[in-house]
Order: structure tokens, then sequence, then C-alpha cells
């Protein structure tokens, strides 16, 4: 048979396989809410357009002919990649590359678990994770270069929107041999290690002096580092103390390579938050990592 001599339709092939379902005309009937002898058409118009019986009919009994079993087959397969179809058409498959922009913690201490998490979940996505400082992130976000970016700070404009995905504190790290305890004061002439200007550790670190009447200028910054972990290496080396994620140091204190130094009434919170266009749609895969980021809250 050629191709175009294959003239039946998707009501037909549903009264098939829901007569090899169902066992029996009449059944299948009162299931596909149609009288019996438009199922007993149905079957009859592809019988006659294939030119092979596909069922054998008894008084009581149906049974499926060797042709019957391969053109189910073919039935199935049809239904799966309708129900694919109608999905990649609504945005609801999860495949293909989902881009996420992070800042250095998030990407570090945030995302890998919940990217494995993913895999469960959509194994068929590839993530690509693009570390860069926050400003930059959400640059990326805004051209459109990224599905999502995840940042810790917001870097306001009309075009972007903000959602809060879970906590961190910012802490003063120093050297071991450097003092427990300090007051705000004393920042301005310890050695000090910042993060480029486009962190967001760093702007929301320098607001937080700001409130204690301590400018950028006034500090005595000796290093500037666009690697959470290669301050937190600088900090081990002696090289000087730092404001960076919590998150960065656990390990590092637990073998007491560095300290948190206390700093007398002086406390930094922030929210990492993931920033996205809502004038464009984000693909399922990136949505779904999103609601498992507000959800876990970690």
């Amino acid at each position: 048979m050629k191709r175009n001599d294959f003239n039946f339709d998707l009501k037909q092939i549903q009264s098939f396989l829901e007569v090899l379902k169902q066992g029996s005309f009449t059944r299948a009937s009162r299931k596909l809410k149609v009288g019996q002898a438009t199922i007993s058409h149905h079957i009859g118009q592809l019988e006659k357009t294939l030119g092979v019986k596909l069922l054998n009919r008894a008084a009581r009994e149906i049974s499926i002919t060797d042709q019957g079993k391969a053109f189910r087959a073919f039935c199935e397969a049809l239904f799966k990649n309708i129900e694919i179809l109608a999905a990649d058409i609504a945005g609801e498959t999860a495949e293909g590359t989902a881009v996420i922009a992070s800042s250095t913690i998030p990407a570090a201490y945030i995302l890998p678990e919940h990217i494995f998490e993913m895999r469960n979940i959509c194994p068929g996505v590839i993530f690509r994770l693009e570390v860069t400082d926050s400003r930059e992130a959400v640059e990326m976000v805004k051209e459109g270069r990224v599905d999502i970016g995840i940042v810790g700070k917001e870097y306001k404009h009309r075009s972007l929107a903000y959602v809060p995905v879970c906590d961190d504190e910012i802490v003063l790290a120093g050297p071991i041999a450097f003092p427990d305890r300090v007051s705000p004061a004393d920042l301005k002439t310890m050695p000090l290690i910042t993060r480029e200007p486009g962190s967001g550790t760093r702007k929301t670190s320098e607001e937080a002096l700001a409130l204690h009447g301590i400018m950028p200028s006034a500090l005595n910054v000796v290093m500037e580092c666009s690697s959470s972990e290669g301050i937190r290496e600088s900090i081990a080396a002696g090289i000087g103390a730092s404001f960076i994620s919590r998150r960065a140091l656990t390990s590092a204190v637990k073998m007491k390579r560095l300290k948190i130094i206390d700093v007398k009434g002086f406390g930094i919170h922030r929210s990492f938050l993931a920033v996205h266009s809502p004038g464009r749609t984000l693909p399922r895969s990136v949505q779904i990592l999103l609601d498992l980021l507000k959800k876990r809250q970690i």
C-alpha cells in the first residue's frame, strides 16, 4: 500500500484501541459514549483501508489477529507521539538545555545538589551553569543570554522580576592569628580582601558598613579577588580578613584553617534571589528548579 492509501482518522484508531482494552464492542461504546454501530463502523473502515482483518469476532469473544497486533503497536506509538507533540506545543517538556547564570556562592554551595535532584525529575535536560558575579548574571538575564539567574543582590530594572530562594549570612573571616572580636572602627586598619565591584557580597557588605559610617575608601584593602574560594584560601594564607558567605567557610573553620571574627553590633543577612524576565516564558525544567529552590528554602 502507498502512503496516500492510509486514509483513517484518530477516532477510528481510538475505537480500535478501546475495543481491545475493554474486550467488547458494547463496553467500548459505553466508555467512548458513542453507539455500538459507530464502533463497528470505525473498525470496519480501518480493516477496509488496510485490507486486512484486525479482529476475530465471535458471538461473545473478540481476539486480535497478527495484523491487528502490528497495527496496535503503530496506534499506541502514534498516540504517544501525539502526547509528546501536545506537551512540546504547550512548552511542558523538560528536555534540551537549561542555561543558568549564578554568582559564585549559589553556584558552589546551593545549586549542585538541586541540579543533582533535577536529573531524576528531568533526565533529558542538560544544565549549563555560567558562574559570574551578581551584576553580570543580572545583565545576562536582561539580555536573554540565560534563562534565569541566581544572585546575591538585586539590581532593579523594569524588565526583571526577583524571587527570594534562600537565606544567607555574610560574616567577617580572618586568619587564625587575628583577634576573635573587633569593633566596626577596627575594620579601618585591618588588612582586608574584597570581592570585585560587581559582586553581590561586596555590595551588601559595603551597604552594611555604610550604616556604621564606614565608607569603602576608609578601608585598608590589600587584595581584590573574584572568587569566594580564592578569598577563603587567601584568608587561610594570612593575607587578610574578608566579608564572605558563611556557606563558603564550613570546612575551613572546622579544620581551623581560619576563623570567623565577631564584629561588635554588626550582622549581615541577605537572601539569594532568582531573577528572570516575566516577558519570557521559562522552560519547564527551569520552572521546576525554581519551585524546588523556593520549596527547600535552604
